[in-house]
């Protein structure tokens, strides 16, 4: 059973990065600076999705606050 809790969150964080992507490149900014930070935040969404296990409770977390704070849980 906790391994079913476990992969539901990891199928959730999976599909949480897909929407914060997809968010990014589709509110891309006039600013340089900002255009930067987005472009860094990007990549590390993307190397998140590559590396993410299951197992990762704590990233899978952070996702999820991270999810809610910039998407506001939609």
């Amino acid at each position: 059973m906790a391994e079913d809790t476990q992969n539901a969150a990891y199928e959730n964080a999976l599909r949480q990065l897909d929407e914060l992507i997809v968010y990014l490149r589709s509110s891309r900014e006039v600013s340089c600076a900002v255009a930067e930070q987005e472009d860094l935040m990007l990549i590390r969404l993307a190397d998140l999705k590559i590396d993410l296990r299951p197992s990762d409770e704590k990233a899978i977390a952070d996702i999820d606050r991270f999810y809610r704070r910039h998407l506001g849980g939609k």
